[in-house]
């Protein structure tokens, strides 16, 4: 079955290419910041959905999608992904 990493990150391709997978890769182009919850854990899980459903439509042929979402909670605040 094909494989499709639904993330542009390098680090999550790092780590399914050392795991020895062949995979493709798609990016969701979904406005991050359009979606927000204060609770780390329901932003992540929104973000993942958001691009799984952003990015299920384009795929024609049985696939498994990896979608995935990271935030980093400092002083009890989500900061945002850096610009560069």
């Amino acid at each position: 079955m094909k494989i499709i990493l639904g993330s542009q990150s390098k680090g999550r391709r790092h780590v399914l290419e050392s795991m020895g997978y062949e995979f493709g890769v798609m990016s969701s182009n979904i406005d991050e910041k359009a979606i927000r919850f204060n609770d780390p854990q329901k932003l992540t899980i929104a973000l993942a959905h958001a691009k799984a459903d952003a990015l299920l439509p384009r795929i024609q042929e049985p696939a498994l999608l990896i979608t995935s979402d990271q935030v980093v909670l400092w002083n009890g605040k989500i900061r945002e992904k850096p610009v560069d």
